[in-house]
C-alpha cells in the first residue's frame, strides 16, 4: 500500500491580521469612527509561493458603522478585500532580501497617489487599484480594494487593436505622469535592479536556461545555421546586456520613464462590452517599477500582452497611439520642456531590441505548446521543457524575424 500523500494546509493570514487590526483601518479609510468589525472570512489567492514577490488573500470584512447605518437600514456592510504580505516561500522569498516588496510599497504609499492626483485633476485619469492601507509595520502589508466584485477579470492576450487603445492608453499616462514628476522634485533614480549587474541566479532560471535551449534548437533549423554564432555571442553576455537596457544611466539613454516592469496579461485586469470585447484596463502589482527606457514596457505591451499576430500586423499604429496619447498627457499636465518625439520614441525601442529578442525566444515558446506530449506527472510539476521550439508555427515566425534581428545589429 503506497503512503498517503501528505495534506497541504491552505495558506491563511498572519495572525495579526484580525478584526480588530482590520477595523482600524477601514476606520480611517471610511472616515468613520464609530465603525465596528463584526465578522471576517478569508481566502488564498493561488498557492503558497505561485506568486513571486507575495502572498496574497481575499477577504471578506463584514462591518457597521455611524455613515454606513444611514444608508443599510441598519443591516451592516461588507467590503471586499486584497491583502499582499511579504512571503516566506516561493523562488523570490528564498533569493531576494524582499526588495520587489519594498518597491511596491513605497509605489502605494507615495508615487502612485501622486501620480493619480496629477492625472486626475488634469483629465487624464489613470485607472489604479483603491489602496485602503499600506504599511510596513508590524510587517509589510498592502491591502487593498477587490475589484472583481466590480466585474474586473482577467484575460488572454489581447486580440485586436481596438482592444489594446485601453492598456496603451493606460501605460502611456503612467510614464508621462513619471516623466513630469520627474521633473519637477521627484527622485525616480532609486526604482533601479541590480538583479543583472550582480547576475543574479534568479536570471538563469527566467532567461539563460530559455535562450539556451533556443540556441541549441536554433542549430536544427534549416537554413538558420549561420545565425547560431550570433546567437551564442548574446548569450554569453546576456545580463550585460539586461543590465544596460534597465539601467537608468546607459551611455546614449535618451530619457527614462518608470515602468511597471512586469507589464504582462497575469498583471491586468479588464472591463468587457455587451459583446464580451474588452472596453477597459487597468495594469496591477507594482513590485518591479524601473526608472529606465520607456522600451521595457512598450516590448512587454507587444510581446506579452498583444498577441503575436496583432503585432505583426499592428506594431507600429501601437506605437503611434501610444506616443499620441504620452505627448496628450504631458501637454494635458502643463508640461512646457522638450517633450521626446516620435523619432526618440523608435531610437530607444531599436537601441533596447535584445529585449524583445528575448521575449520571443524565451516566453513566446511556450505559446506552442502541444500539451498532448507532456507526460502528466511532468505537466503536473510544471517540468514541461522547451517543446514549444519543436512547433512548425513557431519556427516559420522565428526564421521571418531573424534575419530582421541580425541585420539590424540587435544581437552585437
Amino acid at each position: 500500500m503506497g503512503e498517503t500523500a501528505p495534506e497541504v494546509k491552505p495558506a491563511s493570514p498572519p495572525e495579526w491580521v484580525t478584526s480588530g487590526y482590520l477595523e482600524t483601518i477601514l476606520r480611517k479609510f471610511e472616515g468613520d469612527k464609530d465603525l465596528h468589525v463584526t465578522d471576517m472570512e478569508s481566502t488564498p489567492v493561488g498557492k503558497p509561493g505561485e506568486y513571486l514577490a507575495s502572498q496574497l488573500f481575499r477577504v471578506t470584512v463584514h462591518y457597521r458603522g455611524t455613515k454606513r447605518n444611514e444608508t443599510d437600514g441598519g443591516e451592516g456592510s461588507a467590503k471586499k478585500l486584497v491583502i499582499k504580505i511579504q512571503p516566506d516561500k516561493g523562488v523570490m522569498a528564498d533569493t531576494m532580501d524582499g526588495t520587489l516588496f519594498k518597491t511596491e510599497l513605497k509605489m502605494y504609499g507615495e508615487i502612485l497617489p501622486k501620480m493619480e492626483r496629477l492625472l486626475a485633476d488634469n483629465e487624464r485619469p489613470v485607472p489604479l487599484p483603491k489602496c485602503v492601507h499600506v504599511s510596513a509595520t508590524p510587517q509589510p502589508i498592502i491591502v487593498l480594494e477587490d475589484l472583481a466584485p466590480d466585474g474586473w477579470k482577467g484575460h488572454d492576450l489581447i486580440e485586436s487593436f481596438e482592444e489594446v487603445k485601453p492598456i496603451t492608453i493606460a501605460i502611456a499616462r503612467f510614464h508621462a505622469a513619471s516623466f513630469y514628476l520627474s521633473k519637477n522634485k521627484t527622485d525616480f533614480e532609486e526604482f533601479q535592479t541590480d538583479l543583472f549587474k550582480n547576475k543574479h541566479p534568479v536570471l538563469e532560471w527566467m532567461f539563460g536556461n530559455n535562450l539556451k535551449a533556443f540556441i541549441e534548437s536554433l542549430r536544427t533549423w534549416s537554413g538558420c545555421e549561420r545565425f547560431v554564432e550570433p546567437f551564442e555571442r548574446a548569450y554569453a553576455d546576456y545580463c550585460d546586456r539586461l543590465h544596460d537596457i534597465y539601467c537608468c544611466k546607459t551611455p546614449g539613454r535618451l530619457y527614462n520613464v518608470l515602468n511597471h516592469g512586469d507589464f504582462h496579461a497575469k498583471n491586468l485586469l479588464h472591463q468587457f462590452n455587451d459583446e464580451g470585447g474588452i472596453a477597459e484596463s487597468r495594469f496591477l502589482d507594482f513590485q518591479a517599477c524601473c526608472w529606465s527606457t520607456p522600451a521595457i514596457d512598450l516590448y512587454y505591451l507587444l510581446n506579452n500582452i498583444v498577441h503575436y499576430k496583432v503585432k505583426a500586423a499592428h506594431k507600429e499604429e501601437i506605437v503611434s497611439f501610444y506616443h499620441a496619447e504620452f505627448t496628450a498627457a504631458l501637454k494635458a499636465i502643463g508640461y512646457l520642456g522638450y517633450i521626446p518625439t516620435m523619432i526618440d520614441l523608435q531610437i530607444e525601442l531599436l537601441r533596447n531590441g535584445f529585449l524583445d529578442i528575448l521575449h520571443y525566444t524565451c516566453f513566446l515558446q511556450f505559446r506552442f505548446f502541444d500539451f498532448t506530449k507532456i507526460p502528466p506527472e511532468k505537466l503536473a510539476t510544471g517540468q514541461v521543457g522547451n517543446l514549444g521550439l519543436e512547433s512548425e508555427e513557431y519556427q516559420t515566425l522565428m526564421k521571418s524575424l531573424i534575419p530582421g534581428y541580425v541585420y539590424k545589429g540587435l544581437l552585437e
